[in-house]
């Protein structure tokens, strides 16, 4: 069975993933089409059921009513069969010898044949019942109780012809005694060519006669042999697949002697057969073996063996096949019109042809918050491109970026199949299991163990599901989507904005070596209610600056907008990592968004900060919530590197450290003698190598490198160097493989060392981290550094 099929549902989706299988085919193959229902197409005029003009007295003598209006044709014809009337007269309403006249519209004239050309009675003429079709224009009257009365006459109606188109209808009793109905059977007229449109008589009386003078429609004139031509009632398998066309004449015999011509367009051919026998739906005169179907190749053509009398309807189910693939297009598949019948349309959809397949879609992504989890995003639709897209055994796959979790893999390590939302499905199409694979869980895996038993393509909802983002993520929240049977693509699923937001009101210039320096309002404000997260005993908010930046004094925090509650402000330094932070909890979550002002706070700036931005980062569990909790093994990149959920410059440094000078230094491995600019100079600790790398006593190295004496700082407690040159600070811990330039952590290949307690470093990591060169002579065994300043 091929993967391409046709489409009963052919409306598109905005935003679809398009995905699909491929199989090799050969033309004699039969494709799956599934056969798409269109709306029924027919163009005939409705018939009003009554159409009157009458005059506007309140209590109206008498009132008309058509029992029946046919559709004729505007041909010229003899004996054409229009409708009934009925008027209905008030008791006491005529006296006997009241008239009226009958006078039919232009094209329309009475006949003194029948349809046989037999003679009738008269062009015009009473009748003895209300159905008696022996003249052109019979005329019955329903007596009612007068009837009773004294000399009621045997005839009781006069009817006599005018002109061709008119005659004089005359009362010959009087209806004192009941109220009585008159029924007019335009049962033989001939029409000469009318225009298309009701077909309306008029009644004309004298305004004392007891009549009301009015118009009644007796028929519809439609376009000359017209026929309505349809495709409904869709049935489609694995190995049949119909489109059931459907035929009506507008007018009796519009198709006998006639035919319809439907053609597919290029690579589709008709079955050999219909699937069915015909089904008549109109008539009485046509049988199902009456209607003739035959086809060469790509076009089919139906008619009847026979003309009818009467107006005649049926319905016939089709199907066609993929003959050649490299021809058939993709979508719509619109058969041409033609023949010599009239029809009221000149193509026809019966079906649309695609890749067995599936798409995904989100109608309205979500705003949801940084740092939180718990989000729900907007609602995720699966659906078949065709049904039966989606066999037993089918996976879909929808990834999140880095940045976020779905909520049951940030809640656990082994989710399982665990699952924080709903499923909704159609058609059948679910039963779908729920696992979450790569080592990270970002990936939600279902597989589909339930296939579409129905004709129609089925979707899979999920609905209320909740995810999880790292502090700081922001923009667009897009699913990859992926899967068997080449399913791939992206969707968007939410917007991510930061919880809370960070802002300096200035950012003045502080000089390197100085406490008690003020800086401008700091105001941290939430984006959303209950931004600030108090729960599981998240609740500290953290202000952290860089290394050797520190508060000089506590700063008053206060709630400057919407009632956010906190409390216990304080401010400290990380242990070794010498960065200074002010603190304090969330005593109570916000009803509305909230901000919170730090006024006038005072730095004091370490002679090891780099010239530029002082910028602050906003961390604390209830800010940053996600990379405090959850599941370690899934959310640990978020907590090792993902801790800020806003940063903000809030001061900078502008004076950078005095004392670097140009040099040029020689070392000669295994001598304690060295030139620095061409003079010689000893040093306590030779130069030498291990490991590939050359260590120098950390003072010669610090001349070397062209940094000043009081720009080399040691810190016992923590046994960290730090080398300041200019707008670089080099750090560099003791007995670890760990150097930071301005903030940034590098990893050297060897180590830094004490030699006869002396610190020695590596001089060639530290020379890249200055801005210096270095060069070694292997043969004289010596070391060039030159700072390049």
């Amino acid at each position: 069975m091929s993967d391409k099929i046709r489409q009963k549902d052919k409306n598109n989706i905005s935003g679809y993933i398009q995905g699909g299988e491929k199989k090799v085919m050969t033309k004699f193959n039969k494709k799956m089409i599934n056969v798409l229902a269109t709306a029924t197409l027919v163009a005939g005029v409705a018939a009003p059921i009554a159409a009157l003009t009458a005059p506007t007295a309140i209590h109206a003598a008498s009132s008309y009513v058509a029992v029946n209006t046919p559709s004729i044709s505007s041909n010229q014809q003899d004996n054409a069969t229009l409708g009934k009337a009925k008027m209905s007269v008030s008791q006491a309403s005529v006296a006997k010898g009241a008239t009226f006249t009958i006078t039919l519209p232009k094209g329309f004239s009475f006949s003194s044949t029948d349809a046989n050309g037999a003679a009738l009675k008269g062009a015009v003429g009473a009748t003895t019942s209300a159905s008696e079709a022996t003249y052109g224009l019979g005329i019955y009257v329903d007596a009612g109780d007068n009837k009773d009365a004294a000399g009621f006459p045997d005839q009781p109606l006069k009817v006599e012809q005018l002109t061709s188109n008119s005659a004089k209808v005359t009362f010959n009793f009087d209806n004192s005694l009941d109220s009585a109905e008159v029924f007019m059977n335009f049962a033989s007229i001939n029409v000469t060519g009318p225009s298309n449109g009701p077909v309306k008589v008029s009644i004309d009386a004298a305004s004392a006669s007891g009549v009301t003078s009015g118009e009644v429609t007796i028929a519809n004139v439609v376009s000359s042999g017209q026929v309505s031509l349809s495709a409904n009632d869709t049935v489609s398998s694995e190995d049949n697949f119909t489109a059931t066309l459907k035929v009506k004449e507008e007018t009796a015999g519009s198709l006998g002697n006639n035919n319809i011509k439907l053609k597919l367009p290029s690579g589709f051919k008709w079955d050999s057969a219909p699937k069915d026998k015909a089904t008549i739906l109109i008539g009485t005169a046509i049988k199902p073996e009456n209607v003739k179907y035959s086809t060469d190749g790509d076009t089919l053509t139906l008619s009847l063996d026979k003309v009818s009398s009467e107006q005649t309807s049926f319905q016939l189910p089709v199907g066609f096949y993929v003959d050649d693939e490299t021809s058939a297009k993709e979508g719509d598949v619109t058969v041409s019109i033609s023949g010599n019948a009239t029809t009221d349309v000149s193509s026809l959809v019966v079906g649309s042809y695609g890749q067995i397949g599936g798409g995904v879609s989100v109608a309205t992504p979500t705003t949801i918050l940084a740092g939180h989890d718990e989000q729900k995003i907007g609602d995720v639709t699966i659906k078949e491109t065709v049904a039966k897209s989606f066999v037993k055994g089918r996976t879909v796959t929808l990834r999140l970026p880095e940045g976020a979790r779905w909520q049951s893999t940030f809640d656990s390590n082994n989710p399982g199949s665990s699952f924080s939302g709903s499923m909704e499905n159609s058609n059948g199409l679910g039963g779908a299991e729920v696992s979450y694979t790569d080592s990270d869980k970002r990936t939600l895996k279902l597989t589909f163990n339930n296939p579409n038993s129905t004709t129609d393509a089925g979707t899979l909802k999920l609905k209320n599901v909740e995810v999880a983002t790292q502090p700081g993520f922001t923009g667009d929240l897009n699913v990859d989507v992926a899967g068997s049977q080449g399913l791939s693509g992206t969707v968007k699923v939410a917007t991510v904005k930061q919880a809370v937001t960070l802002a300096a009101a200035s950012k003045p210039t502080l000089t390197i070596g100085l406490g008690d320096q003020q800086v401008g309002d700091i105001t941290i404000t939430e984006a959303a209610k209950e931004a600030f997260v108090k729960k599981d005993g998240s609740r500290e908010v953290i202000l952290e600056l860089p290394t050797g930046v520190r508060f000089a004094s506590t700063p008053e925090v206060k709630v400057t907008a919407g009632d956010v509650k906190v409390k216990s402000v304080s401010t400290d330094t990380y242990g070794e990592s010498n960065k200074g932070r002010l603190s304090f909890y969330i005593d109570s979550e916000s009803a509305t968004p909230s901000t919170i002002t730090i006024s006038a706070p005072k730095l004091t700036v370490d002679r090891t900060v780099a010239q530029g931005d002082i910028v602050a980062k906003l961390k604390g569990s209830a800010v940053s919530y996600t990379a405090y909790k959850g599941a370690t093994d899934n959310t640990q990149n978020w907590k090792d590197n993902n801790t800020a959920a806003a940063e903000v410059a809030i001061a900078t440094v502008g004076t950078p450290a005095p004392g670097a000078t140009k040099t040029k230094a020689v070392f000669t491995l295994g001598s304690t003698s060295y030139t620095v600019n061409g003079e010689s100079k000893t040093s306590d600790v030779a130069a030498y190598a291990e490991n590939g790398r050359t260590y120098l006593p950390v003072r010669y190295a610090a001349e070397a490198l062209g940094v000043s004496p009081q720009n080399i700082l040691f810190d016992k407690a923590t046994s960290t160097v730090t080398l300041i040159k200019g707008d670089r600070v080099a750090q560099i811990k003791l007995n670890t493989n760990l150097l930071t330039v301005n903030g940034s952590v590098i990893r050297m290949d060897v180590k830094a060392v004490t030699n006869k307690n002396r610190t020695v470093l590596p001089i060639f990591w530290v020379s890249r981290a200055l801005d210096a060169s270095i060069n070694y002579d292997a043969t004289a065994k010596t070391v060039t550094v030159e700072n390049n300043n």
